[in-house]
This record gives structure tokens, C-alpha cells and sequence, in this order.
């Protein structure tokens, strides 16, 4: 078993696919094949069952991919800290966000290459439920997510970084703008606009838990376009629930067309924007100077 081998064993798990793995690697099919074969055989375990419609992991063979994507991501921080240590700061980071940070980590990112011109960085945008799982499986080196201090995946190491709170979000000129807060039943009795939520399951459940069925009906828009959802809440004077720190990280121009609300059900709740790691995994020390330049923008 080597390197080379368990970076094929990846690659086919998520190409699924003997050929598009060839392509990739710039090697022949046979070579390929035969290097999983070999694998097989000196593990006596069968990774792939194979057909004309591709390569498709076994039982086995996903638990044996998730130990390799745990290896070679070890393999890579070994050669990260290896270059830190002799000063040439070069290397990979890939960042998990829910779309609220976007913004902010990438104008960190622009920042940080200032100090490190060698270090690329890499940002996904997904929803929570997308960025744990890009985390667990080793696809991401850290995840930021906005949730609260319960059922977390104790897959994870969970690393609280601001507390943040719920709260309505609509244009200035909407007649709820001059409530410093607002209750359910004031949501419920006064409120005219339309609804407009981003795509995540943590906001969904939020506006489950505030809107009974027949107020739930007048949401207009779900949507994974955060520019779109903004648009709607500027032009056409609909509402959004969102956290106070992405209204914070919006351009000046854009922060003093909205005005955001507080939740009475939601203020005292523990809410917090959490860095997630691997549990039982050092971070590379690039990353965590990164995490620690991106918390001077967010305090």
C-alpha cells in the first residue's frame, strides 16, 4: 500500500469511474484497475463491485476511503507544517461556510496573502448540513456554521467563535423598522410583507418555530442565492430571518438600507457562529493562523 494507491482508491470512490480516474491522473485504465486490485488483495476485502455503469464503493470499501481521505489529508498537514517550519509558507486551505461569511473570509483571504503568497485558499459555500459533512469526511480542514449549543456531531471538534443573534431583517422603509424588537404576536398581527429564507435548515426550522401554517404560506422565496435574497429584502420590501453578523459583514451602502429587527423568543437563546475541525486531529498551524486573522475582522 502507498500513496500513490490510496489517491486512486479516493478518486475512483468519487469519480466512480475507472476511466474519468485515468483521465484525471493522466494513466492508463488497466493501471488503475490493477492498482485497486492490488489493494483488494493485500487488504482481503473487496472495495468496488463493478459494471458497465461504473465502479460503485462496498460497504467495506466506504469505510476504507474515509481512512485513506484521513491519511492523505494527514500527509498533506505533514507537509504544511514541514514548510512552515522552514519558512517557505506555501500550501492548500479549504473552508466549509454557510453563505453569511463569504464575504468576510474572503477579503481575509486577499489580506492573508499578503503575509503568505504562497498559501491558496479555497472557499465552499453550502448550508450547515453540507459543511459538517465536508468537514467529517475530510474534504474540508474547517467548517464555520451558525447553530445553537445543542446536538452537536461529536464527530467534531466544536470551537464557539461570537455569539450571534436571530433576528428579522427588512428594508428601511418597512413600517416594522421602528421596533427595536418584536414579538410573535406582533410578527403575526403586523407584519404585511412577503417572506424571502435562505435555503438552510437551521433558518427553515426557525421560521417553522415562528410562523404558524397559515403565515408560513406567505413565504414567497427559498432560495441558495444570498444576492437574490438581499435584492428582495431591498427592492421589494420583503422580510428575511438571518443572524445580526451577516447584516454586519454587508458593504456600508447595503448595511444602511436594512434594519434588523430583535426576536423576542430568539434573544436569549445560545446561538453561535462555531469553527468545526475533525475531532482528534491537530490543525495544520497555517490554519489556525488563519482562523485567528479572520477572528480579528469578526470581533
Amino acid at each position: 500500500m502507498n500513496i500513490t494507491q490510496l489517491q486512486y482508491l479516493v478518486d475512483v470512490g468519487e469519480l466512480g469511474s475507472f476511466t474519468e480516474v485515468a483521465k484525471k491522473n493522466m494513466m492508463t485504465v488497466p493501471a488503475i484497475s490493477l492498482s485497486i486490485t492490488q489493494l483488494e488483495t493485500e487488504l482481503d476485502v473487496l472495495l468496488f463491485t463493478r459494471s458497465r455503469k461504473g465502479v460503485v464503493p462496498t460497504a467495506e470499501g466506504k469505510k476504507v476511503i474515509q481512512y485513506a481521505v484521513s491519511v492523505l489529508k494527514t500527509i498533506d498537514r505533514l507537509k504544511n507544517d514541514i514548510a512552515v517550519s522552514k519558512n517557505n509558507q506555501y500550501g492548500n486551505i479549504v473552508i466549509a461556510t454557510i453563505p453569511g461569511l463569504v464575504s468576510q473570509i474572503i477579503n481575509n483571504t486577499l489580506e492573508f496573502r499578503e503575509s503568505y503568497p504562497y498559501v491558496n485558499v479555497q472557499v465552499v459555500e453550502e448550508d450547515t448540513a453540507a459543511v459538517l459533512e465536508q468537514v467529517k469526511n475530510g474534504h474540508a480542514d474547517m467548517g464555520f456554521v451558525s447553530l445553537g449549543s445543542n446536538n452537536h456531531d461529536v464527530a467534531l471538534e466544536w470551537e464557539p467563535i461570537k455569539r450571534v443573534e436571530v433576528v428579522l431583517a427588512v428594508n428601511k422603509s418597512s413600517l416594522l423598522r421602528f421596533n427595536n424588537k418584536i414579538s410573535l404576536d406582533q410578527i403575526i398581527n403586523e407584519m404585511n410583507e412577503s417572506i424571502v429564507l435562505y435555503n438552510d435548515p437551521y433558518l427553515k426550522k426557525i421560521a417553522e418555530d415562528l410562523f404558524p401554517d397559515n403565515l408560513r404560506n406567505r413565504i414567497a422565496l427559498t432560495t441558495n442565492n444570498g444576492d437574490v435574497l438581499l435584492q428582495m429584502v431591498l427592492q421589494r420590501n420583503a422580510i428575511t430571518i438571518t443572524n445580526d453578523y451577516i447584516i454586519q459583514a454587508l458593504p456600508a451602502h447595503l448595511r444602511d438600507e436594512v434594519v434588523t429587527i430583535s426576536i423576542n423568543e430568539y434573544f436569549t437563546l445560545s446561538n453561535y457562529l462555531w469553527r468545526v475541525t475533525r475531532k482528534n486531529e491537530k490543525c495544520p498551524e497555517m490554519v489556525d493562523q488563519f482562523t485567528e486573522h479572520l477572528l480579528q475582522d469578526l470581533k
